[in-house]
């Protein structure tokens, strides 16, 4: 490979051929040669199809496993589930929402969202639903990257854009006597809506992101809920309220003064990084806002002082809710500060060795994000998958350029999340960065491009120093955010204004050319 991309007149790629089969022979698989194979139709994957497309490249293809437009929106709808960033900075800059009904909206509004972007932005035609990827690999003598389905269907691409977010699959946990239970078993990610809860006496396991939201919408309707809690965390007040109509139709009718909405709250938290890297500023100020959220919610001092975390707001996801608070404190709901050791025929059992009779066990214990599947199936350059060649610590270019991985392009990669925007936020300034990455190979007559380990390297090197200073760290408390090692693999803490500046300029030295 060379260090720079020289001019040349593009090189068309050759359609793929199909061996005419001898007479009673099996055919071969037929291949379909694109330019660009997305994974992904959440907000990052239909960014990626959309800014390829403003760039000229309309022969890609994105393949998702759910059988609607969403992503992540798509498969998660437990109920009282919401977006916990405000609405208008969860939207794409490219394409405005004037029609949220509320400041922080719901999944079926999102959900809407991104399919009415998709149609708005004619990209619905290139979209295959109901498609789960199985392999995906690198093919050195092709200079392409060779994807099968499950489906058995195959296709090699030029480019190859993993956008399937780190929410993917659900992190379903499996206890002894699970399989005895006589009751209904199931992960919020897997919501089932078959199951009445009316009535119910239901176990909660987990007290995350989807607990938050999902035990106060049921709560009311069970007749008891068992709320398991090893290790409590930091919920703030959320200022959710609905978006009055005069104010929808005013955004409508004048779309710049959204814009400048959404522009004003990104913007707007930019003066908190500072505080972000200052662990005893976070000390102070979080810790004292959590705990006054605290005394607002619940009456019972010694239930009160249970729930208070014992590590540093922010070391976990920073979670927001009205409702948490007050709905542990119903007379029909019990908190149990401890985890749960197994479960029998008819109920379950925590650490204290208590059983508990219960009819449902709803896990809300998260999801795959220390170890998706896809990095168990995407093969680099020596035929390592990113699981192997990771082992656990995830590294890469701006959150999505891995040395060893020729002409991909992994959204919403190790790192790659602001600490003051929002993943649709980096999901569009990312595709920008992909879209100028792939006419810069085509302009130049390449095949291949890949981020030099020396810049991965000194990239990582950088984000490392400030993220010893946050209080994301192991010797702090436990946290997805770390990996293996111990490491943030999740947060980039820059500034967003330099994020973007990085994003929206694609640097060709940067990557070796062949």
């Amino acid at each position: 490979m060379t260090d720079a991309p020289k001019a040349a007149k593009p090189r068309r790629p050759k359609a793929a051929k199909t061996a005419v089969p001898a007479a009673g022979s099996v055919a071969p698989t037929p291949v379909r040669e694109v330019e660009a194979l997305i994974i992904g139709a959440g907000p990052s994957g239909l960014s990626a199809c959309i800014k390829l497309k403003e760039q000229g490249v309309t022969d890609s293809v994105i393949l998702d496993q759910a059988n609607r437009i969403g992503g992540t929106w798509a498969v998660n709808d437990y109920p009282g589930l919401q977006c916990d960033v405000p609405s208008e900075m969860y939207s794409l800059g490219f394409a405005p929402n004037p029609e949220w009904t509320r400041t922080y909206a719901p999944q079926a509004e999102i959900q809407r969202y991104l399919e009415r972007v998709a149609h708005d932005f004619g990209i619905v035609g290139q979209i295959r639903l109901n498609t789960r990827v199985e392999d995906a690999r690198w093919d050195a003598a092709a200079a392409r990257w060779r994807v099968t389905t499950a489906g058995g269907e195959v296709y090699r691409a030029r480019f190859f854009i993993p956008a399937a977010g780190y929410i993917g699959e659900a992190k379903m946990p499996h206890f002894p006597g699970q399989d005895t239970f006589k009751g209904a078993v199931f992960h919020s990610g897997l919501w089932n809506h078959d199951y009445d809860l009316r009535g119910k006496r239901v176990a909660v396991i987990g007290c995350g992101a989807s607990a938050i939201q999902f035990l106060p919408a049921i709560q009311p309707k069970v007749a008891h809920l068992y709320s398991f809690q090893r290790t409590p965390t930091w919920v703030l007040p959320k200022p959710d309220y609905a978006v009055p109509e005069p104010v929808r139709k005013l955004f409508k009718r004048v779309p710049l003064l959204e814009k400048l909405v959404r522009e004003s709250a990104l913007l707007g938290f930019e003066p908190l990084l500072p505080l972000f890297l200052r662990e005893n500023l976070v000390k102070r100020f979080g810790n004292r806002l959590g705990e006054m959220n605290i005394r607002l919610g619940i009456p019972d001092p010694a239930l009160r002082k249970a729930l208070t975390p014992n590590h540093t707001f922010g070391c976990k996801r920073p979670l927001l809710s009205n409702d948490w608070y007050p709905a542990l404190a119903q007379p029909n709901v019990t908190v149990l500060f401890q985890g749960l050791n197994h479960i029998t025929e008819n109920g379950v059992v925590g650490d204290d060795g208590v059983e508990i009779p219960v009819d449902a066990i709803i896990f809300g214990t998260g999801y795959a994000v220390a170890e998706p599947a896809i990095y168990r199936i995407i093969k680099g350059a020596d035929g390592r998958s990113l699981s192997e060649h990771w082992q656990g610590s995830p590294r890469a270019y701006q959150g999505m350029a891995i040395h060893g991985f020729p002409n991909m392009f992994m959204m919403l990669g190790p790192n790659s999340h602001s600490l003051v925007g929002s993943v649709m936020w980096t999901s569009e300034h990312q595709a920008i960065y992909i879209a100028q990455a792939v006419k810069a190979l085509q302009r130049g007559g390449h095949r291949v491009l890949e981020v030099r380990k020396p810049v991965q390297d000194q990239f990582n090197a950088g984000i490392e120093g400030r993220l010893a200073k946050m209080p994301i760290r192991a010797d702090v408390c436990e946290s997805y955010y770390l990996d293996k090692g111990g490491r943030n693999q999740f947060v980039w803490p820059e500034y967003g204004v330099n994020i973007k500046k990085r994003l929206t300029r694609f640097e060709a030295a940067d990557y070796a050319w062949g």
